[in-house]
């Protein structure tokens, strides 16, 4: 699901560009639900982004830290993982601190250079737009770890 930018509008993953979720690991989402029951998500813990390029620059990194074996390949390897790798981001106690610091500052250290339709031109709107579900789901993430569950970030571009 994602934030049409001309029409203020969710337009469901139809356009392409980066899409982005989580949710936690072995929970099977109901992808028909999430897109016409507004309180699925909720209930569901899925948080999905559309075009926040700066948070897919920071899952990314964490991704090339935790996997330093996996090799991408390609014109577009520069761009890191996406939804052909094997395995996602894993949400771990270190990546959550982390996080937390860069939704404080914005994410002002992971600017994104390029992307393959990711909204580069409009990643410091995006960070702002995405504030409030970055907080939402960072809280998420901490209760996961606290309850020994595993949170999962993938992403396809």
């Amino acid at each position: 699901m994602g934030f049409d930018k001309t029409s203020d509008k969710l337009n469901k993953g139809e356009d392409m560009g980066l899409d982005q979720h989580a949710h936690i690991k072995g929970v099977k989402i109901d992808w028909e639900k999430f897109f016409n029951d507004d309180e699925y998500s909720d209930n569901a813990g899925v948080f999905v982004w559309r075009k926040h390029a700066r948070l897919q620059e920071f899952m990314a990194r964490k991704w090339a830290e935790q996997n330093p074996v996996e090799k991408i390949d390609g014109h577009l390897a520069h761009l890191g993982f996406n939804s052909d790798q094997d395995a996602p981001c894993y949400i771990t106690e270190d990546v959550v601190k982390e996080l937390a610091e860069q939704i404080e500052k914005g994410f002002s250290d992971y600017h994104a250079e390029d992307g393959f339709f990711w909204g580069q031109q409009f990643q410091k709107e995006s960070v702002k737009e995405y504030k409030e579900q970055d907080i939402k789901f960072l809280k998420f993430c901490e209760q996961a770890i606290n309850d020994k569950k595993v949170v999962e970030y993938w992403c396809s571009w």
